[in-house]
């Protein structure tokens, strides 16, 4: 980036004088209201506890969950009654908050007189999640989110729209989860820990301990990653989450519309095969490995005996010390969890193997991989690897060709899934695949993160918003199987607008009473109270203009028409998209594949703070430049 010293000195005089004015003003007409106010959803219950709070604005808001009664709305505070036009407050005393306040747009208004006002808005038809920290001061919300290593413990109670509360619990841990979502937002996904096992979510039956709170702070939606959930589900993909929105509050402050869902790990009522993490932990309890674990480093074709260099192509790493568990009876080898993931993430995964392609794959269960365990998936997945780089999808060392390693149509779904949204993780990270302990065959799935789908993207990648063009056929794997011709057959299959079932599962997403539009009326009024608090709009993450194809992205007109404009574009792509993937793919035809690819795209780079401080100095500089053009 090139910064004009110049420029960039007024630049720095400028905001340091408006920094100063803006100080002076703000102090001179401050909106503070006159007392603390606070609203209780279930007045039995101080855990549901609602405490104002500004907005990107600046405004004063109480963002209250569905079940909020405006007829009989009761505010706490601890002062003489307050005053509004002609009305009177009194604290713990219900009022009809339609009769005394302003509305507007569904905003409730209340205005204390000096320019201090307290505006109410709440949700609609989804449930609202309260977590309460034991600890509020010392391990609160900023400490949680100050790093994934923070854990917490405090209470939730889960509030139906009635009012009601419909579960309460002991929770032994929260802490942040994800990785760019964690470190690039301050909307942060979470995951929690229940003493009990529970169905947490409203319709499901699963239950358990460990749930995850996902953002979606990269999705302006909101309903990217639950209409991709409910398109794995029609097409029957195994361990499919279930999914539920709330609105979640942290210590009594609104953080906006989250999606519950289970963590993808191995469990009776999620990816159902044999825990051999738990298998290697029984068996080595007590053992110093898992107080002290040393990772040792091998090649996968020596099986363990030969030393490898830290990330060598070929090699995997494990835990050692560790006693081998014994095979299930009737079983040549154990179970797997496995996740494909970034060279740069690899490293700080515990265990896990690098292919001869340098493909990173890290080993979810068992964390804890041992000698010969490692040396097992390790060597497995390269024999799928080389069946499906080779000319004609067969393994030439042991004949098998590779959907003998890996199911056919759970990996065509697994592809089309991402090929559709063009997912930026595509075949790099948070690509789940798992081997039964009684199969000779692994699984594609279950799916899983599709906040970044669908035309939305980094600014160096703006090729991902057209809705044409391959995305997902240019990543590990994908690359090699397009080649091989059953591959591309149960794809143009799956495709075909009359029979197949991916195109039809698609189908069934779009028009009024599709997904996208079901999902987008559910969370309607969520959203609206979740961009009060969140600054994100809808050109944040739009970066190609579809005006010349007919389709206009509204940027900054209000967060309202950007929300309504990109629910349509999101089934405007979906739409787009599938018709484009169905024609084009009819004509594949083997060793002329020559369809147009996106370029591969890099990771987005990490800016220091010195490029950081360089670039929000240019914003300024620009934006004050542009006041006399």
């Amino acid at each position: 980036m090139k910064i004009n010293s110049k420029k960039l000195f007024a630049a720095i005089l400028f905001t340091l004088l408006f920094a100063v004015c803006f100080s002076v003003v703000s102090f001179a007409a401050t909106n503070d209201i006159p007392v603390s106010i606070t609203y209780k959803v279930n007045a039995d219950d101080a855990k549901t506890t609602v405490s104002v709070q500004k907005s990107v604005d600046g405004k004063n808001y109480l963002l209250l969950p569905s079940s909020a009664d405006f007829s009989q709305f009761v505010l706490y505070f601890d002062s003489e009654p307050l005053t509004v036009g002609d009305a009177t407050i009194t604290s713990g005393e219900a009022f009809d908050l339609t009769a005394v306040a302003t509305e507007k747009n569904g905003e409730y208004t209340l205005d204390f007189g000096d320019g201090k006002t307290l505006t109410v808005m709440k949700s609609a038809n989804v449930r609202s999640l309260f977590y309460v920290s034991d600890d509020p001061v010392n391990a609160g919300r900023k400490w949680v989110d100050k790093d994934k290593s923070n854990k917490a413990e405090g209470e939730i109670s889960l509030v139906g729209t009635d009012g009601e509360v419909d579960y309460t619990d002991k929770v032994t841990e929260i802490k942040g989860r994800g990785n760019s979502t964690f470190y690039e937002y301050s909307k942060k996904p979470y995951q929690i820990k229940l003493k009990n096992k529970t169905a947490l979510i409203e319709g499901s039956s699963d239950k358990s301990k460990k749930w995850v709170l996902l953002a979606d702070a990269a999705d302006y939606t909101l309903i990217h990653n639950s209409v991709t959930f409910a398109l794995a589900q029609k097409l029957g993909m195994e361990y499919t989450n279930d999914y539920e929105a709330v609105d979640f509050y942290f210590d009594g402050e609104y953080r906006g519309h989250y999606l519950i869902t289970e963590k993808v790990e191995v469990a009776s009522n999620n990816v159902d095969i044999d825990d051999l993490d738990g298998l290697i932990e029984d068996l080595n309890a007590g053992a110093d490995a898992y107080e002290n674990p040393v990772v040792v480093h091998k090649t996968t074709a020596s099986k363990g005996v030969t030393d490898a260099t830290t990330d060598a192509k070929g090699s995997y790493k494990y835990v050692q010390g560790l006693k081998e568990p014994a095979l299930p009876e009737g079983c040549n080898h154990h179970a797997y969890l496995l996740e494909l993931e970034f060279a740069k993430r690899y490293p700080d995964e515990l265990t896990g193997f690098v292919t001869n392609l340098s493909q990173r794959v890290v080993t979810k269960n068992p964390e804890y991989l041992t000698k010969e365990t490692g040396a097992y998936i390790a060597a497995f997945w390269q024999e799928f690897e080389d069946a499906v780089y080779s000319k004609d999808g067969y393994n030439t060392k042991t004949g098998k060709y590779y959907y003998e390693y890996c199911d056919l149509d759970s990996l065509v779904n697994l592809y089309l899934i991402n090929e559709l949204g063009k997912n930026y993780d595509s075949f790099a990270s948070s690509a789940f695949f798992y081997l039964p302990e009684d199969s000779d065959i692994m699984y594609a799935g279950p799916v899983w993160d599709y906040d970044l789908c669908y035309g939305t993207g980094h600014k160096d990648r703006s090729v991902v918003g057209k809705p044409e063009y391959f995305f997902a056929a240019t990543r590990y794997l994908i690359n090699g199987l397009v080649k091989v011709e059953s591959f591309r057959n149960a794809v143009k299959a799956t495709l075909d607008p009359k029979t197949g079932e991916f195109y039809l599962a698609t189908k069934s997403l779009l028009g009024p009473d599709g997904e996208i539009y079901k999902q987008a009326e559910l969370v309607s009024a969520s959203q609206k109270m979740n961009y009060k608090i969140w600054d994100i709009y809808a050109d944040d993450y739009y970066y190609y203009n579809f005006e010349d194809d007919g389709f206009r992205i509204v940027v900054k007109d209000g967060k309202e028409e950007n929300y309504e404009n990109s629910v349509e574009f999101f089934e405007y792509f979906t739409s787009t998209r599938l018709d484009w993937l169905s024609k084009t793919v009819s004509t594949w035809n083997g060793s002329n594949y020559t369809l147009p690819l996106d370029p591969k795209p890099e990771e987005p780079k990490e800016l220091s703070f010195f490029e950081k401080i360089m670039a929000f100095f240019q914003s300024i500089i620009d934006w004050f430049m542009n006041l006399f053009k």
